[in-house]
């Protein structure tokens, strides 16, 4: 089934039909935040997304530093900030030129992939700007015009069967200096169109096959920095570095997240993307960037260890509360359930996975920001690990001359050969499942999430050597794995238990469980008892966002208490502020479709049992008691006139999937002033007090919130 972007996403044998629209109620909902926000809707579009322009920032004369203004959460300044006011004509001749591309693109309907996506990100960035006033200058309108215009060449060069490299403007024709291109990739979680830039070697040639080294570089905040400003950036500058013989990917990374949640995954499907239309070598890929990108490489390098063959984080934080002490003046004290929670971006606690990932970490010697890398040097300290640390001297919030050929250096020294294809030795940290791979193996199951867990294997001809830590199932990869394959036995020892795999699970992976009294199995599936929290369906609620996903709002006109008012205020908030934070398409389904609690999606039900009748269909199937009078999970209890439940779970009738009630992503309007304060707000699933209303940090007073156990079963 092919979707296009911009139309229903329709479904076979059901009536089922999704819209990428916005709410008619968000729309009033962006007027609030600045009296010159121009909010033009374009009934017509079925996909609204924000664009927010100007460039991103990254050196300390540009950087605005959070002041104790922004602390205060009863008066939160707007992020992203007011545009200015686009005449009516010039937003009309765009608008005109915006709808004309996306129709031509839809007539196209034959060609997909990586071509259609090189074309339509040009027209949707501006079509963002245009629907939410988000211009900041008249170079950004001039700027809009130029990218229509490229979607026209494009789509001349589409038409007429030219290759995806070709479309993107990129040449066998030689070059003295490196080659700018931009493109697009559409994201799995929303079918947004996604921008990126990449600078190719002076000396690339399509013709050439030759492996080439991939540096992914995150950029630095900037409130201003919408969806054309990046594109234009990206086609006129080369960047901070531009190694000989490398490809250097720059993400957009959903805008002022610090490549976090939905920001983390554009990251990673970029990555994908590039490596469909470019020969990239995949045991020569580091992760790299400056402030915010700084911050976003830390969290990238300690939670995917197998992806990358070196790191070089530049000046980002790198943990939450003594960041925002030094940074912000800020104290913050955190609830038992968000004290746990904190340890999902915290990169502290994550050190001991860069033991196989050689890091270079960068600060000037003057600058704040140097704090980060200072809490990271002492968590390698602490395990007996040294890091790289160059400090550009008497340098404030940029890259010193010198300490960029440094680092440079060191990094064609470990970059010259690579990661090894397959290490005979693995040491792997996680305090949650959502990040659980390293090479040939793979944490299944935890006895405690949020608490760390770990193991450490040795691989050797026919044998492995396991030691665990909080850790309940794994599975053994042969595949990925040289010393394995083709062996017919396979000695295990795990905690000085010796197993042995028989040759009838040659080159098939190892599922290896534990019971309650300690001992260790071997089987050739994953054979669990009951539902159990596995990777990628462990929650929290935030990581329901992090994969496809469709919004369900109540049946309009269906309930009109204060419950029901508060349900609609907060499901428009969620799509809201999913455009405008995220950057996304908000994907809707009707709760009276048929099959939707089949689709192959997060299903994120907003309403009661009353008002949704696809809720209705599944709360009884979950560990929550609804009832007009009383809401019950585990031993917490709340008055169903004033409370609501919030929650995350597999999906009972499609298990592989979450559903959510209730909620968006969990932080809240007061988080986007510091990237440091976007972390998780609540967990697996809370009772909210709605009677005074939400906040800008919470939806309501939280009477009761906390995880499920490891099945999904409150604690």
């Amino acid at each position: 089934m092919v979707t296009h972007l911009g139309e229903p996403l329709k479904f076979a044998n059901s009536n089922l039909m999704l819209r990428t629209q916005m709410p008619q109620k968000n729309r009033s909902r962006f007027l609030q935040y600045g009296q010159s926000i121009q909010f033009l809707i374009r009934l017509e579009c079925t996909a609204v997304c924000i664009c927010l322009g100007s460039t991103l920032l990254c050196n300390a004369s540009m950087v605005l530093a959070d002041g104790p203004q922004d602390n205060l959460p009863a008066s939160v300044r707007p992020v992203p900030p007011p545009g200015i006011e686009v005449d009516s004509q010039t937003a009309q001749r765009l608008r005109d030129q915006v709808r004309q591309l996306d129709e031509t693109l839809a007539g196209l309907g034959a060609i997909s992939g990586p071509k259609i996506s090189a074309c339509s990100v040009l027209p949707r960035a501006v079509r963002m700007s245009l629907d939410t006033g988000m211009f900041y200058s008249e170079n950004d309108l001039r700027a809009a015009q130029e990218l229509l215009d490229m979607a026209r060449t494009r789509i001349d060069l589409l038409r007429n069967g030219a290759d995806t490299l070709e479309i993107m403007g990129i040449t066998s024709e030689q070059s003295n200096t490196p080659k700018l291109m931009v493109g697009g990739f559409v994201s799995k979680i929303d079918q947004s169109v996604q921008p990126f830039g990449i600078v190719l070697p002076a000396d690339f040639s399509v013709e050439s096959s030759r492996p080439l080294r991939l540096d992914v570089w995150l950029h630095g905040r900037g409130e201003k920095s919408g969806e054309v400003a990046f594109l234009k950036q990206r086609q006129s500058q080369v960047g901070e570095y531009a190694p000989p013989g490398t490809v250097v990917l720059h993400p957009y990374g959903r805008y002022c997240n610090a490549f976090k949640f939905a920001g983390e995954i554009d990251v990673l499907e970029a990555i994908d993307y590039v490596s469909q239309i470019l020969p990239i070598d995949t045991n020569r890929i580091t992760i790299r960037g400056f402030s915010m990108g700084g911050a976003g490489c830390w969290q990238l390098a300690v939670h995917y260890p197998d992806i990358w063959s070196a790191a070089n984080p530049g000046a980002g934080f790198s943990e939450t509360r003594e960041f925002l002490r030094v940074f912000q003046d800020e104290v913050f004290v955190p609830t038992p359930f968000q004290e746990k929670l904190l340890h999902w971006y915290d990169c502290p606690d994550w050190t001991n996975n860069l033991r196989s990932t050689p890091t270079v970490a960068y600060s000037g010697e003057i600058d704040r920001q140097k704090q980060a890398a200072d809490v990271m040097a002492a968590a390698f300290q602490a395990r007996h690990m040294n890091l790289t640390h160059i400090i550009g001297p008497q340098t404030a919030h940029k890259l010193h001359p010198e300490s960029k050929v440094e680092i440079q250096e060191l990094l064609d020294g470990y970059l010259s050969a690579g990661k090894p294809v397959c290490r005979k030795h693995v040491d792997l940290t996680t305090f949650s499942l959502r990040y659980h791979q390293l090479d040939w193996l793979s944490i299944e199951g935890l006895h405690h999430h949020w608490q760390e867990s770990r193991v450490i294997g040795d691989l050797s001809l026919g044998k492995i050597s396991l030691s665990t830590q909080g850790i309940s199932r794994l599975r053994i990869q042969r595949g990925k794995a040289d010393a394995l394959v083709g062996q017919e036995e396979l000695e295990i020892v795990i905690d000085n238990q010796h197993l042995t795999a028989p040759g009838s699970t040659k080159g098939a992976d190892l599922w290896i469980g534990q019971d309650p009294s300690g001992t260790w199995s071997i089987s050739a599936a994953a054979e669990t008892t009951g539902l159990v929290k596995r990777p990628g369906l462990q929650g929290p609620i935030d990581d329901a966002f992090m994969d496809a996903f469709v919004f369900v709002p109540p049946i309009p006109g269906s309930g009109n208490g204060l419950v029901d008012s508060w349900i609609d205020r907060e499901y428009q908030h969620a799509t809201a502020e999913w455009i405008r934070h995220f950057r996304g398409n908000v994907v809707i389904a009707s709760a009276n479709s048929e099959n939707l609690e089949l689709l192959d999606k997060n299903l994120i039900l907003f309403g009661t049992p009353r008002t949704n009748p696809l809720m209705a269909k599944i709360l009884p199937l979950l560990p929550v008691a609804w009832t007009q009078q009383d809401i019950a999970i585990g031993s917490a209890r709340g008055d169903a006139q004033s409370c609501v439940p919030i929650l995350v779970y597999p999906n009972p009738l499609h298990p592989n999937r979450y559903i959510v009630i209730n909620s968006g992503f969990t932080f809240r309007e007061f988080a986007y002033l510091n990237n440091a304060r976007q972390i998780p707000m609540l967990p697996d699933w809370a009772i909210v007090d709605i009677s005074s209303g939400a906040t800008t940090q919470l939806p309501g007073q939280i009477v009761a919130a906390d995880f499920f156990d490891e099945h999904w079963m409150p604690n």
